[in-house]
């Protein structure tokens, strides 16, 4: 039986965005250094690769999805949100192939009620645990948002190549042995004409730029630009021998050619390559350690392009610090068991290890320390925590990497506490929440008008469940 025909029109929203869903993106490469570890086959993969689909509840109580066949009401119906992900319109059961996309599509959501921008990553040799401050820097920068070069004169193509995260070659450092043989079969070999003609290029601006520098310097009129039809073939001989003799030169020519991700290495090895010179690359690149992103820096996750910005308590007014998030720990530390750094999870993410980990050494003196060094069965969840969030990146496998650090005190974990309905100890730890919460500090002086129950204008209530209504 011959396929139905169907019309221009039909054929053109059948292939839209409108009533098509896009391609699936591919997933996230794997660890080959962790190929013998045991990975759970139904665990939360780092990003979405299939699109989220929701629909009204009138609909979802007949099942009416907006595709071709209604979705099991059985399945469909026992799920908190209505989210669900299309990994097969038509299988050969001639089913839908469906599941929940609830762990993906809530994640987002509470990653953007932490109101983080996503930051570029750290540069190479700096450390996580060191006490200096981090220099945030948003990926939505002029100098680190710029992906074509050739729009942009000379002098800021050089200083912007080097902070880019879009490359059209591959990051070397990143790729098998087998990958590295099969690109270079493929890719590079088939190029040495190209290449020629390249640095014959770049000499002929060279020379062009030697000769009027050289004219400055004795007062005589701009010679002509050198072209590279007017380099002779001995001249050229020689600019490759001067090439090959400053490993450092022919590196950059050959990663400006092929567009390469850049690198990093120990600076050890680059004296033996520029020898009586600075051992240590002048132009670092974030991504140089664990390679460029696989989409844009921020994935889409937040758009916001700075933390600066003022959250207003509903009692204590503006506040000067960002409220802490209440983290679990997921496992405590163990080192007798091998266990050196805690895995904390917050907002649906596992986040990088404290950047005041030296603090919680001592676990006599800090409930801190102890909280993260013991797994306590008896509470429901596990053990909580509060922590500060300080900023989040996107590694090179697209996954999100949140840094958090300790609060620095009780004042900053009751204040949120107190907000949720928690009961935070007795009256003289409330006077010190109102007193110290506010971003003015003009609570000071007016800590004897605090009162449950004002008797006149200008009194201040004390927070608690009665006064939230709770």
């Amino acid at each position: 039986m011959a396929a139905r025909s169907v019309s221009p029109g039909a054929a053109l929203l059948r292939s839209s965005r409108m009533f098509s869903m896009p391609t699936p993106i591919p997933s996230s490469p794997g660890d080959y250094s962790s190929a013998t570890k045991h990975h759970s086959a139904t665990a939360t993969a780092p990003y979405p690769t299939h699109l989220t689909i929701t629909t009204p509840a009138t609909s979802r109580a007949n099942g009416d999805w907006g595709l071709k066949r209604p979705l099991p009401l059985k399945t469909t119906t026992k799920q908190t949100f209505p989210l669900v992900r299309i990994r097969q319109m038509d299988s050969v059961e001639h089913v839908t192939d469906f599941q929940s996309a609830s762990d993906h599509t809530m994640t987002l959501k509470k990653f953007q009620e932490l109101n983080l921008p996503i930051t570029v990553p750290d540069f190479a040799g700096t450390s996580r645990n060191s006490d200096s401050p981090r220099s945030l820097k948003s990926v939505f920068e002029e100098d680190a948002d710029v992906t074509a070069l050739e729009t942009l004169s000379l002098e800021q193509s050089e200083d912007i190549e080097s902070k880019r995260w879009k490359f059209n070659g591959p990051w070397l450092a990143g790729m098998t042995d087998g990958a590295f043989q099969q690109w270079l079969e493929k890719n590079v070999r088939t190029r040495r004409t190209e290449f020629r003609a390249y640095l014959k290029n770049e000499y002929a601006k060279k020379l062009t730029e030697d000769q009027r520098e050289q004219a400055v310097r004795d007062g005589t009129p701009e010679p002509p630009a050198v072209t590279p039809e007017s380099v002779t073939e001995s001249q050229f001989v020689d600019h490759l021998r001067d090439i090959r003799s400053q490993r450092m030169e022919l590196y950059r020519s050959v990663s400006r050619f092929l567009d390469l991700a850049p690198l990093t290495t120990d600076p050890v090895l680059l004296r033996s390559m520029k020898v009586n010179h600075a051992s240590k690359f002048n132009k670092e690149n974030p991504y140089a350690v664990d390679g460029p992103p696989v989409t844009h820096p921020s994935a889409g996750l937040s758009y916001l392009r700075t933390p600066s910005f003022t959250d207003n308590h509903p009692i204590y007014g503006p506040q000067k610090y960002h409220p802490v998030v209440k983290a679990r720990v997921l496992k405590p530390r163990m080192p007798n068991v091998g266990v050196h750094q805690p895995a904390i999870g917050i907002a649906g993410f596992v986040a990088n290890e404290p950047t005041d980990q030296h603090n919680y050494n001592n676990r006599a003196s800090n409930k801190r320390a102890a909280a993260l060094m013991t797994l306590d069965n008896e509470a429901r969840g596990g053990t909580k925590l509060y922590f500060k969030v300080e900023a989040a990146t996107v590694d090179s496998g697209g996954r999100v990497r949140i840094s958090i650090a300790d609060p620095g005190g009780d004042v900053p974990e009751q204040v949120v506490q107190e907000l949720f309905g928690e009961d935070i100890g007795e009256e003289n730890a409330k006077m010190k929440v109102y007193s110290t919460a506010r971003a003015d500090g003009s609570a000071s002086n007016i800590s004897t008008t605090i009162t449950r129950d004002p008797s006149g204008p200008g009194a201040h209530i004390i927070g608690s469940k009665g006064s939230y209504g709770l």
